[in-house]
């Protein structure tokens, strides 16, 4: 394994900036630590997963990523693109991108092996470190053609490994599509010697509904895994139903996190601009509070994708929330045009507002900085 590497000193990123209480207030600050000007770099990408790993210090995982450099917002034909899993490790002053392979030639940082003879590749998902160990969850994608949606979901992958050079301690395959229709792998929370897991179940009829196992760590590592069905935790997969309570259809991504004794679910609506948030007194549900805290803008352009918000709480003073959503083009040459594209957005929501009010925050028309 080879290690893409790249420290950039930049402004510490300040936890006390003002984020106004009844406000959504755009963020400009964050995209900016996370794709610095340079050469051999991450230049854009999908996913913005972030995993906590103590104060100061978070991973970042990316999908489908570009590399090298961008110069006056356009990127080169030839630029490194990788397929799978890309890494960083923001420490508040310094990022540093981590990936398999070379300067020249980027691969995925964690790969795979092909899957019936199709190649296959490692999508990363959510996690949580405890001690020195990162246990993180991938999905095995397997690329059946070349076309845009010709892939299907095959798996999910269980891995652990050392957080200070991110080697491979061991991995497990958890779960396959035989096994279960839930793709179990995000909103990753400890509760009372429990870490529970959630996953999203796309339906043909276009629903897709929320569902969540538990596991204890035992020895660093999960095992004893269960699964609900509504009234009991099964060992069972195939029995695991619905969570009740959520009327929209769960994102392929979306995050659980616990704030003032609740459980929060942020989600954006699979298909729409929409994000939401309800809440829950345990990790089960039944889910409720549904209310709308944002409408991503450039759900109004016709040449983009927005999807997949997600909820980073290790950030910010106490009581407001950094929320990203990703973007990309429908047209790919777009993205070598204008690089700035295939780069997540970032905002600030109060949660006293949020939880509190029966009132939806309103969008402050200045950015934080």
């Amino acid at each position: 394994m080879s290690i893409l590497l790249l420290i950039v000193s930049c402004q510490q990123y300040d936890k006390q900036d003002r984020v106004a209480k009844d406000e959504v207030v755009i963020d400009t600050q964050m995209v900016k630590i996370l794709f610095p000007p340079g050469k051999d770099i991450l230049t854009g990408g999908d996913g913005a997963i972030s995993i906590q790993i103590d104060d100061n210090r978070s991973f970042w995982l990316w999908g489908d990523s570009f590399l090298g450099e961008v110069v006056n917002n356009r990127r080169a034909e030839s630029s490194p693109f990788v397929m799978g899993n890309v890494w960083q490790l923001l420490d508040g002053k310094s990022i540093k991108t981590i990936t398999g392979g070379t300067l020249v030639s980027p691969e995925s940082l964690l790969k795979t092996e092909k899957v019936d003879g199709y190649p296959a590749v490692l999508w990363p998902m959510h996690g949580f470190v405890k001690n020195n160990i990162v246990h993180v969850f991938m999905s095995t994608i397997v690329q059946t053609g070349k076309g845009t949606w010709d892939f299907y979901w095959h798996s999910i992958m269980y891995y652990r490994l050392n957080l200070l050079d991110l080697s491979v301690i061991d991995k497990q395959e958890l779960l396959t599509e035989k096994q279960t229709e839930a793709h179990f792998g995000f909103g990753v929370t400890e509760h009372e010697g429990f870490y529970y897991v959630y996953g999203s179940n796309p339906q043909k009829d276009f629903t897709a509904t929320l569902h969540v196992a538990r596991a204890r760590l035992r020895d660093d590592k999960l095992q004893d895994w269960e699964y609900f069905d509504g009234n009991n935790w099964l060992y069972d997969p195939k029995g695991s139903k619905a969570l009740q309570g959520i009327d929209i259809p769960i994102s392929e991504q979306f995050s659980v996190f616990r704030y003032d004794d609740k459980f929060i679910l942020l989600t954006q609506d699979r298909f729409k601009p929409e994000v939401y948030t309800f809440t829950a007194d345990t990790p089960e549900g039944p889910w409720s509070d549904k209310k709308l805290i944002y409408t991503i803008p450039e759900g109004k352009d016709s040449t983009l994708f927005v999807y997949n918000a997600m909820a980073h709480p290790q950030y910010g003073p106490e009581g407001k929330l950094l929320v990203s959503y990703c973007v990309n083009a429908k047209n790919i040459p777009d993205l070598y045009k204008n690089a700035s594209i295939y780069k997540p957005r970032f905002f600030w929501i109060s949660l006293d507002t949020v939880f509190r009010s029966p009132d939806p925050p309103v969008a402050s028309g200045k950015p934080l900085r």
